[in-house]
């Protein structure tokens, strides 16, 4: 293989994960080195200490807000929307989304 052959090879941007195990396969045959990037540094325990408490928090936000828009509804028997509970129930279920977007809704 010629070296401009390579070159092409190395500046290749690959779009779609096949393409891109096809030539990191034809680069292991060819014998070219590639350079492997260490796996990312995990956040330091501190950190992680203080996300887990501020989900705890956000968590515990969302429970009482259902208790409270449960509590006001089914005092009335169903017959009153308690909108402004259903608003603090809404928002803290935003922000309990905004803590970890894994919970987001599915579009």
């Amino acid at each position: 293989m010629t070296a401009a052959a390579m070159l092409l090879c190395l500046l290749q941007v690959p779009t779609n994960p096949i393409r891109a195990q096809e030539t990191a396969v034809m680069m292991a045959r060819t014998g070219i080195p590639t350079i492997h990037e260490p796996p990312s540094a995990a956040p330091h325990p501190y950190v992680m200490q203080v996300q887990a408490r501020r989900f705890e928090d956000k968590f515990n936000k969302l429970v009482k807000a259902v208790e409270e828009f449960s509590l006001a509804y089914n005092s009335a028997k169903g017959q009153v929307w308690p909108a402004d509970k259903a608003a603090a129930l809404k928002k803290a279920m935003e922000d309990l989304q905004k803590a970890d977007p894994s919970l987001a809704a599915r579009k």
